[in-house]
């Protein structure tokens, strides 16, 4: 069974020894803007976790690395993204204690602030 992609089509930005950012269109014909919600329709945050998330494993296998999540430490949504929009992850890598890594994401849709996540992730 494969993976299914939440928001596909993302593009490279940046990817160094320090991060990498990914940018992707929010389609508005995505599925799931049909039913969340009608009339208003928003982008669950479920979809830039995903987008963080995916970021990180591209990150990892560009350093030669492979990670796994350990813990999701804090996410804020801070604002609604809308269909339409340019969505942007900017992740930063810190190594930490041990097999340890510590990943702060920043999410931005059309300039906009959406959200953040601090993730830890284990050396696999």
């Amino acid at each position: 069974m494969s993976a299914v992609t939440l928001l596909p089509g993302e593009t490279l930005q940046r990817l160094d020894d320090t991060g990498i950012t990914l940018s992707v269109a929010v389609e508005p014909q995505t599925p799931v803007f049909a039913g969340h919600y009608p009339n208003f329709p928003l982008l669950p945050g479920v979809f830039l976790l995903d987008l963080a998330e995916r970021a990180v494993g591209r990150f990892a296998a560009g350093h030669g690395r492979r990670l796994g999540l350990e813990a999701i430490v804090s996410t804020r949504f801070l604002s609604p993204v809308h269909p339409g929009a340019e969505v942007i992850v900017d992740c930063t890598y810190t190594a930490g204690e041990g097999a340890l890594r510590t990943v702060t994401a920043r999410c931005t849709a059309d300039g906009v602030k959406a959200a953040t996540f601090r993730l830890r992730y284990r050396e696999l």
